[in-house]
C-alpha cells in the first residue's frame, strides 16, 4: 500500500462478482493493498462492493480490474441505479433460483433412497431403478460437474492465489464423496440392492446423495441469502429511485425536456405537480406543498413559496414551481445521500476487521481438523472403516464454512445505515455507526442547533446621534456576506424595512467575535463586547438594560463605526419543541448533555435552564471549543459534538463523533462524521439509538456464528451429523445471520 497525498487520490466503488465467503473479500483486499498506487481498499461481501482509493497517476481502474480478474473474480462499474454491469440483482437472483431448482431435480431421486437410512422410514417404497449405482452416478454427475462447476472454478482460482475459501471446502468434501462412490461403483458395488450410509445385504455403501445434497443445499442457501440481502439494500435502492432522469428546463426559447446530466447550477427548471424536484435550489415563483419525507424523514408536507429552498429528491405535490438551480446532478442533496450511504455501507468497521482475521485462518484450520478427523476414524480401533472416516471428515469440512462470520457485520451495517437514512441521518462511514454506542457525552452548540436558527430583531438602540435606520443599514451591509443566522436576520430586517443596503468593499469574519467591513468608506464592526474592546471602543450601555435582554434569551450585538460606539442590536431566537424533546431523550438514555456557545453567559444559562441542561460553557471561542472537547476526552469521556456553523467545524473534527445539522455550513458538514438532513435535534438521540441497536445486532450475529462453529464441529466429527445435515446447518447459519440483521428494521422505530 503506497502513501499518497490526499489531493492526488481518486475514490471509486465497483461491483465485485464471484465472492463466496469472507476469505474471498480478505484475499482481494490483501492482494490489491500491495499494489503500488493503491492507498485504501475495502471489500464488502454482503453488498458485493469494493471501495478503493488510488493514485490515478500510478494506477488506473483497468489495471485494478485486471488484478481482480487474475485473482479469480469479476469487477464491474456501478450503474446509475447502483447495480453493476449487465446483470441486475433480480436477474442474478433468478439465476440462483434456477440453478437450485435444476440441482434439486437431479438430487431428488438420490434423496428418495435415503428413506432406507432409518428404520421408521424403511417401509417407504423406493423404485428399484433409484437403487441402481449407475443410475445414481448418472443423477449425481451433472450436479457435481455442471451445477457444481462454479465451485471448482472458485477453488482453482483460490488455490492458484495461495489461499482457501468456501469453494475449496465444498470441492474437497463433495469430490471425496462422489469419487469414492464412483470408485466403488466401478470396482465393487453390486448392480442392485445397494443401500446408503451403511451395509445392507452385504453390499458396499455409496455416497452419491451426500455430494449432490451438499451442492444443492449450498445453492438453496445462496438463493435464500440473495433474497434476504435484497431487503437489506432497500434504503439505497429507494434513494436511487429519487433521482430523476429528465428535467423541464426553462430557456429563452421556452420549455425544453433535457437529461438531468445537462442541468447545471444557475439554470431555471419547471416542476409540475406530482413531479420529483430534480435539483437543490430556490423557488423563483409559484407556491406548493412539498413532500420531503424521503429525504429528511419529516412526514408533514412543507409549504414552499418565493424565496424558499427546495431539495432534490423531494416531491412537488400541489402547484407548479419555477426553481433556480443551486446544485444539480452529483452535487445535489439526494446524490450526496446516495454517495454517503454507499461509502458508509462499503466501509469496514474495526469489529469487521477482527471477523475477517478470524475468517482468513478458518479454512486452513478446518481442513486440518477434517484431516485429523479422517485419520482418527480410519485408524481408531473401534472404527477403522474408510467410508465412515470419509463421511465424518466431509461433515467437518461442510459445517465449518466461515460464511456466517463474514456476513455478521456488513449485513447489520447495511440495515443500520439504511434505516438511519430513512430518518434523514447519514453516516459517513460504517465505523462511525459502530462508535456511536460508546458516546456518553453530547455537546450542543446553541445558535442554529438548539435554537431554530431563525432569530428575530427585537430591539435596536442607536448612540452618538445616529438613527436606528442608519445603524441597521450599516450593520446589514457589514453582515451581508456572513453565513451566521444572526447576520442573516439583520439583513432580512433591513430588507423588510425597505432600507437601501450598500455593498461592502472589504469583509472579514472574526470567528467567535463577529465581523468587520468597509461600508460607504466607513469602518464598521459588528459583534460581541470583546470585539469592540479589541478595537479600542467601549460600549456605553446600561448594564441593567443589557442584562434584562440577555435574561430573555436575546443575543446582543454591538456596533462600532469609524472607531466610535454606534449602538446595539438585540436578536432573539426561538427554541423549537424538538430541542426540548431531544434533550429529555438524551437524558433518559443516560447521556450527559453540555451546551457550548460563543454567546454571553446570561443568555446561555437562560436557554440551558429552559431545556434542563445543567452544564454550560459560554463566551467560548472556536479554538476554545476544541480545547473543551479534548479536556472532556482526556477525562475519559466519549464525546459527540453537535453543531452547524463555521465556528463549530474544528470542534466537530476533534470530537469522537461530529454531528452536523444538514442546513449548516458546508465546512461544518465536511468536518462531521454524521449529517442530520433535518434541522432537528431529535436526530441526535435517534442516531445514537441506531448505533447502539446496530452494534448489539452485530455482536449477536458474531456470537451466533462463532458458537455455531465451535459447537457444530464436535458433532460433525463424532458422526452425529451426516454431511447433508451439516450442509443444511451451514446454509441456515448464513441465512439466520442475514434474517437477524433484518430485524433492525423493526427494532429501530
Amino acid at each position: 500500500m503506497s502513501i499518497t497525498p490526499l489531493f492526488h487520490l481518486e475514490r471509486s466503488t465497483f461491483k465485485v462478482t464471484g465472492m463466496t465467503c469472507a476469505a474471498c473479500a480478505a484475499r482481494i483486499e490483501k492482494s490489491l493493498s500491495r499494489m503500488d498506487g493503491i492507498d485504501q481498499v475495502a471489500v464488502n461481501l454482503a453488498m458485493e462492493r469494493m471501495s478503493i482509493a488510488f493514485d490515478g497517476r500510478k494506477i488506473g481502474a483497468a489495471q485494478i480490474g485486471e488484478k481482480v480478474t487474475q485473482l479469480g473474480y469479476g469487477m464491474l462499474p456501478l450503474t446509475r441505479d447502483g447495480e453493476g454491469g449487465e446483470v441486475s440483482g433480480d436477474e442474478e437472483r433468478k439465476r440462483l433460483r434456477n440453478r437450485f431448482l435444476w440441482s434439486a431435480l437431479f438430487t431428488l431421486p438420490l434423496l428418495w433412497t435415503m428413506f432406507g437410512h432409518w428404520s421408521f422410514t424403511s417401509g417407504v417404497w423406493v423404485p428399484a431403478l433409484f437403487m441402481d449405482p449407475w443410475f445414481q452416478f448418472a443423477m449425481a454427475l451433472p450436479v457435481q460437474f455442471v451445477f457444481g462447476l462454479q465451485f471448482y472454478i472458485g477453488a482453482y482460482r483460490a488455490l492458484r492465489g495461495r489461499t482457501a475459501n468456501m469453494d475449496v471446502l465444498i470441492v474437497l468434501s463433495t469430490s471425496a464423496a462422489f469419487l469414492y462412490s464412483h470408485y466403488l461403483t466401478v470396482t465393487g458395488a453390486s448392480p442392485h440392492g445397494t443401500m446408503h450410509g451403511g451395509m445392507h445385504e452385504g453390499h458396499v455403501p455409496l455416497y452419491y446423495e451426500t455430494s449432490a445434497m451438499i451442492i444443492t443445499i449450498v445453492h438453496l442457501g445462496k438463493w435464500l441469502e440473495s433474497l434476504a440481502k435484497k431487503r437489506t439494500l432497500t434504503a439505497i435502492r429507494r434513494l436511487h429511485e429519487l433521482q430523476v432522469r429528465t428535467v423541464t428546463l426553462l430557456t429563452r426559447s421556452g420549455e425544453e425536456e433535457v437529461p438531468i446530466e445537462q442541468v447545471k447550477a444557475g439554470d431555471t427548471v419547471l416542476i409540475r405537480p406530482g413531479e420529483k424536484i430534480p435539483v437543490d435550489g430556490r423557488v423563483l415563483s409559484g407556491s406548493s406543498a412539498v413532500d420531503e419525507s424521503a429525504v429528511t424523514g419529516e412526514v408533514a408536507p412543507a409549504d414552499k413559496r418565493d424565496g424558499d429552498s427546495v431539495l432534490a429528491g423531494t416531491i412537488n405535490k400541489t402547484g407548479a414551481l419555477r426553481v433556480f438551480a443551486m446544485a444539480a446532478g452529483d452535487q445535489s442533496t439526494v446524490a450526496k445521500m446516495v454517495r454517503l450511504l454507499e461509502e458508509a455501507q462499503s466501509s469496514k468497521p474495526s469489529i469487521q476487521r477482527i471477523a475477517d482475521r478470524i475468517a482468513s485462518v478458518f479454512v486452513p484450520v478446518i481442513v486440518t481438523l477434517a484431516a485429523a478427523t479422517f485419520a482418527y476414524w480410519l485408524y481408531a480401533p473401534e472404527a477403522g472403516e474408510l467410508g465412515n472416516a470419509m463421511i465424518r471428515a466431509i461433515s467437518v469440512l461442510v459445517i465449518a464454512c466461515p460464511c456466517a462470520i463474514g456476513l455478521a457485520t456488513p449485513t447489520s451495517i447495511l440495515v443500520g445505515t439504511g434505516r438511519a437514512a430513512q430518518f434523514g441521518i447519514l453516516f459517513k462511514e460504517g465505523r462511525h455507526l459502530e462508535q456511536m454506542h460508546l458516546i456518553d457525552t453530547v455537546v450542543l452548540d446553541k445558535t442554529g442547533t438548539i435554537t431554530e436558527g431563525k432569530p428575530k430583531l427585537i430591539e435596536i438602540s442607536a448612540s452618538g446621534g445616529g438613527t436606528k435606520e442608519e445603524l441597521l443599514r450599516l450593520a446589514a451591509a457589514a453582515e451581508f456576506s456572513s453565513e451566521h443566522p444572526l447576520a442573516q436576520a439583520i439583513v432580512l430586517s433591513a430588507v423588510r424595512e425597505g432600507l437601501d443596503v450598500p455593498r461592502t468593499t472589504r469583509f472579514e469574519a472574526i470567528p467567535g467575535y463577529g465581523i468587520g467591513a468597509m461600508v460607504d468608506d466607513r469602518e464598521v464592526y459588528v459583534g460581541t463586547r470583546q470585539l469592540l474592546l479589541q478595537q479600542g471602543v467601549t460600549p456605553l450601555e446600561d448594564p441593567e438594560r443589557i442584562g434584562r435582554l440577555e435574561a430573555q434569551r436575546a443575543s446582543v450585538l454591538y456596533v462600532a463605526v469609524n472607531g466610535k460606539y454606534a449602538g446595539f442590536l438585540a436578536l432573539q431566537d426561538t427554541i423549537p419543541p424538538a430541542s426540548r424533546e431531544a434533550v429529555k431523550k438524551l437524558g433518559r438514555m443516560g447521556l450527559d448533555v453540555i451546551m457550548m456557545t460563543g454567546d454571553n453567559e446570561r443568555t446561555a444559562k437562560a436557554i440551558a435552564s429552559e431545556l434542563g441542561i445543567r452544564q454550560v460553557y459560554a463566551n467560548v471561542l472556536p479554538e476554545e471549543k476544541v480545547a473543551h472537547v479534548r479536556k472532556l476526552q482526556q477525562s475519559g469521556r466519549k464525546v459527540a459534538m453537535v453543531g452547524d456553523g463555521l465556528n463549530d467545524a474544528a470542534a466537530l473534527g476533534a470530537a469522537d463523533i461530529g454531528i452536523a445539522v444538514g442546513t449548516g455550513t458546508d465546512m461544518a458538514i465536511e468536518a462531521a462524521d454524521v449529517t442530520l438532513l433535518k434541522r432537528s435535534l431529535t436526530g441526535v438521540p435517534t442516531a445514537i439509538r441506531i448505533g447502539r441497536k446496530t452494534i448489539g445486532n452485530i455482536r449477536q450475529n458474531l456470537l451466533f456464528a462463532l458458537i455455531y462453529n465451535i459447537v457444530a464441529i464436535p458433532f460433525a466429527a463424532s458422526g452425529i451429523l451426516e454431511p447433508w445435515m451439516a450442509g443444511t446447518a451451514m446454509t441456515l447459519s448464513s441465512v439466520s445471520v442475514v434474517c437477524n440483521s433484518l430485524r433492525l428494521h423493526r427494532a429501530i422505530s
